[in-house]
């Protein structure tokens, strides 16, 4: 240490040292930034260009710092240096550096970072001992072996250190180390160097021809300091503005929407906060909470591309219709939330989503098809409904669902609402306690042979009796238990009871089940019926499972694996509800149904509705020529049934035949049939053997 303060004090000009020192930390400074780009996980060519820059803006550092350090060296004799030398030094520690940087960028968390920093280190030695062989004087250069092996330890360990705050940094902060090491790594390796030297002037001077004078020499390194300083900076401006930007569309990306660009949900809460927090008094904030109606059947039937395609289309209307102080927000699926902060009451407000309404509602063509879909629009003012974001987004929520029930377009939140919303969250913490305290029913609903109207089976339907409020019709309670997912629950339990119940009837007859689109999209659906039947001991062809066309087109390719596996252990597949989907004669064609129901809406008009006559017969006409029975749903007078047996359907189900009963009087109404079959076979082979005893009592008497 002493050596390196007297060289510094006795053997420098100070103004050129510190010049040198300041060089060195603004060089460290940019490469040190320039580095940390290096260890990210990049593409090959861009890490490679990185490395090249970093390599270039280190090596030119380490060499400028080093010339301007030997410029001020004062040995007291002339002094040149070799120009060859001289720009090896230069290539040296561009390389060295480099390859560093390689090694720290591949390094992926081990000690080959570290290792590239020493090879930093290595660049900082080189550059410096190799400079020193091209200094030419008339003097003797004498090495102290302690101070050169200090100088090599000292560049290494620096080195190393820079490496380890860049590859391994703990805060945002570290890469400051790194400039700091950097910047140690290349004083400590030419100074204490510098400290191991002693030069012995030899008596008779030594001509320098041919070789760099210290003033070329500085005019070299000052135009080398520039080129590279200021290619240093301007790659480091230019990463900052692609950092910047980068940022800004990162940013961008996080508040808007991928397919419509609209503002998502963060930007929009983000926005109705501040006009919450800025709304002046009497100031109205209106939010209109938006929902497509008939959106998903466009999306199944087309595909995504035709879904993405409307919903572009419809976010395009709705923003160019948009005023100074409104927006229109995507927030999640069919789902669209609109702002309008200049509002003047509860007129302005409806007066904006009838404007909303309108533009979504007009068709969309595209390739040849004509796209339209409905709107429920909800609305809800602040201060009047809410003034914090989550409540006024609640109750635009309430008001929304309002609408999507009802036949209004357009529904302005209603306090009642909130007791609505209240009671049916009770309703549903309810509906898990009867599941689990045994409340819940299955009832049974005849399906009859129209010829002979005996009955050939019976739908199973769920039935809740209630504690304190006694009955509850069907119609409250499973829309609550598929909005929160208690179907699947709801299902399996209907499915073991009616399984169990149909085990123990006089006569073999089917048992219906409603299979609910959420319980076909479980993976172990298919282990859930057959797991059923197991544990019940009911043959698999009287089972007989209901679906619809929705829960099919919703996910094809999931319910032919469900299909196909309950069908090859035995079990009926029904389709429910015909007629009253998007895609009937596609779906008849894709999955291999046991019958096909025509839903109710179609038979209650016969009699006074020739379109519903017509519907009906076609759909016999083709049950037949596909060789599917039909059962008729919702026969309520003889009427109907005399039209569905001239028209030659086989089966139906209704009121006719009697409402739904309990799992006591189902079994009654069995035995009472089989009874009365076991009779009338009695007295058929009664009546088959009477004439043959007639017969042989005669030949008795003769």
């Amino acid at each position: 240490m002493i050596e390196v303060i007297t060289c510094l004090r006795d053997g420098h000009d100070a103004t050129l040292v510190a010049a040198a020192a300041l060089i060195c930390a603004l060089g460290a400074l940019v490469s040190t930034r320039m580095f940390n780009k290096v260890p990210g996980g990049e593409v090959a060519g861009r890490k490679a260009w990185h490395v090249l820059q970093a390599g270039l803006t280190g090596g030119a550092t380490i060499w400028t710092t080093h010339f301007v350090a030997m410029i001020g060296f004062d040995p007291g004799v002339p002094v040149a240096y070799h120009p060859l030398l001289t720009m090896l030094s230069l290539v040296l520690a561009i390389a060295g550096v480099a390859g560093g940087l390689w090694m720290i960028a591949r390094s992926r968390g081990t000690l080959l970072a570290e290792a590239g920093g020493a090879v930093i280190g290595l660049a900082v030695l080189g550059a410096h001992y190799i400079g020193m062989a091209g200094l030419r004087l008339s003097a003797d250069l004498v090495w102290h072996p302690g101070m050169v092996i200090a100088s090599v330890v000292l560049a290494l360990g620096f080195g190393a250190l820079t490496a380890n705050r860049i590859a391994r940094p703990r805060t945002r902060f570290c890469w400051y180390g790194g400039v700091v090491a950097f910047s140690l790594a290349i004083a400590s390796g030419h100074f204490t160097a510098m400290g191991a030297l002693t030069v012995a002037p030899h008596t008779v001077e030594v001509p320098l021809d041919g070789l760099v004078p210290d003033r070329t020499l500085a005019m070299l390194v000052l135009l080398v300091m520039g080129l590279f300083l200021l290619f240093g900076f301007s790659s480091f401006l230019i990463g900052e503005d692609a950092r910047r930007d980068a940022a800004e569309r990162l940013r961008r990306q996080s508040l808007h929407d991928p397919l419509t660009d609209l503002p998502n949900r963060t930007m929009l809460r983000n926005r109705l906060s501040q006009l919450l927090d800025s709304a002046g008094c009497g100031e109205v904030i209106v939010a209109v909470g938006i929902d497509l109606d008939r959106f998903k059947p466009i999306n199944d039937v087309h595909g995504h591309a035709g879904g993405d395609a409307l919903l572009l289309a419809l976010s395009d209307r709705m923003t160019g219709l948009l005023g100074p102080q409104e927006m229109v927000c995507r927030n999640g699926g069919d789902e669209f939330i609109a702002l309008k902060a200049d509002a003047k009451g509860p007129e302005d407000a409806i007066a904006f989503a009838r404007r909303l309404h309108d533009a979504l509602t007009r068709p969309v063509d595209w390739q040849g098809f004509r796209l339209s879909v409905g709107a429920s629009l909800g609305v809800a003012l602040a201060p009047q409904h809410g003034g914090e974001v989550e409540t006024l987004l609640g109750r635009v929520d309430l008001a929304m669902y309002r609408a999507k029930a009802s036949s209004e377009q357009v529904v302005i939140y209603d306090p009642a609402m909130d007791e609505v919303s209240r009671a049916r969250s009770l309703m549903a913490v309810e509906l898990r306690a009867a599941l689990e305290l045994g409340q819940l029913e299955v009832h049974f609903q005849a399906q009859s042979d129209i010829p002979t109207r005996d009955l050939v089976g019976f739908e199973a339907l769920a039935r809740w009796r209630h504690p304190e409020r006694g009955m509850i019709p069907p119609s409250d309670f499973i829309p609550i238990a598929e909005a929160t997912g208690l179907i699947r629950e709801l299902g399996v339990w209907v499915l073991n009871a009616a399984c169990r119940e149909a085990v123990s009837w006089a006569e073999p007859l089917r048992v219906a089940v409603n299979v609910a689109p959420q319980q076909l999209a479980q993976p172990d659906f298919a282990e859930t019926v057959l797991d059923a039947l197991l544990v019940t001991g009911l043959e698999p062809s009287r089972l007989e499972l209901e679906v619809t066309e929705a829960s099919l087109i919703s996910d094809k390719r999931r319910a032919e694996e469900v299909m196909a596996s309950v069908k090859a252990a035995g079990v009926r597949i029904a389709m429910d509800d015909y007629g009253t989907g998007y895609a009937s004669l596609s779906t008849l064609q894709t999955f291999p149904f046991d019958k096909i129901k025509i839903d109710q809406s179609f038979i209650k008009p016969l009699g006074r509705d020739r379109q519903a006559a017509a519907i009906v017969r076609s759909t016999l006409i083709l049950g037949e020529a596909l060789g599917i029975p039909v059962l008729a749903e919702g026969v309520e007078t003889e009427t109907q049934l005399a039209f569905l047996d001239r028209a030659r359907c086989r089966e139906a189900q209704g009121y006719l035949f009697g409402k739904p009963c309990g799992a006591a009087e189902t079994a009654e109404r069995v035995r009472e049939q089989w009874a009365r079959k076991r009779a009338e076979f009695a007295r058929g082979m009664s009546d088959a053997a009477a004439p043959g005893a007639a017969a042989a009592a005669a030949a008795a008497g003769r």
